[in-house]
């Protein structure tokens, strides 16, 4: 082989070479972008997903705030109304317990005698004591509603259930109340012990 050859096979094999590496680029370029691609892609799809849910959760927290805003707003005209609510409770009882005060304080001056009025005031007075009660508890959580409290539904929760409690209880001490009314105004038409007693000293 002459030198002049050899070069010329050195040149074709460099030629060869030279297409395959070309080739070789020319067929990893394209995979290469794709992959590029995918990922990007990918990657804009977490980053949507995450201004979504970071949008989600900022239009939840401005939810919770505005609502926050609005009962602490509120929240002076709740607790007004509260303690009106727990006066009302209180002052009813007041009455009840004069009406009461006033019946006996009759019955003893009278001097007629009936012959359950043990049992009729002391039923009086234990409705009395329970009322009481009742409204305490009323008074305690009309002053506890706050709009940034642990658990403000629960505390109007547990307002309401003590004003039902509390009706109820002045419902009965009124009933009491009643029957004591009655009691003491059925023996009035009738004769007194000592009316009695001097009719039978006349004689």
């Amino acid at each position: 082989m002459t030198k002049q050859t050899r070069q010329r096979w050195v040149v074709a094999i460099m030629a060869v070479f030279g297409l395959i590496t070309v080739g070789g680029i020319a067929v990893a370029a394209p995979n290469t972008r794709a992959e590029d691609a995918k990922a990007a892609a990918q990657e804009r799809q977490l980053v949507a997903q995450q201004t979504a849910a970071d949008n989600r959760e900022a239009a939840q927290t401005k939810l919770a705030d505005a609502k926050l805003k609005a009962c602490q707003n509120r929240e002076k005209a709740i607790n007004n109304i509260l303690a009106r609510i727990a006066s009302r409770g209180q002052k009813q009882l007041d009455l009840f317990s004069t009406i009461a005060t006033r019946v006996e304080t009759f019955y003893t001056d009278k001097g007629k005698v009936l012959s359950n009025y043990d049992a009729l005031v002391a039923d009086v007075n234990a409705k009395a004591a329970a009322a009481q009660t009742a409204v305490d508890a009323v008074k305690a959580a009309s002053v506890t509603f706050k709009c940034d409290g642990t658990d403000p539904k629960g505390t109007a929760q547990s307002f309401k259930d003590s004003l039902k409690a509390e009706i109820a209880a002045l419902k009965d001490y009124k009933s009491a109340v009643k029957n004591l009314i009655v009691g003491v105004k059925s023996v009035q038409g009738t004769s007194s012990s000592a009316d009695n007693s001097q009719s039978g000293d006349q004689q």
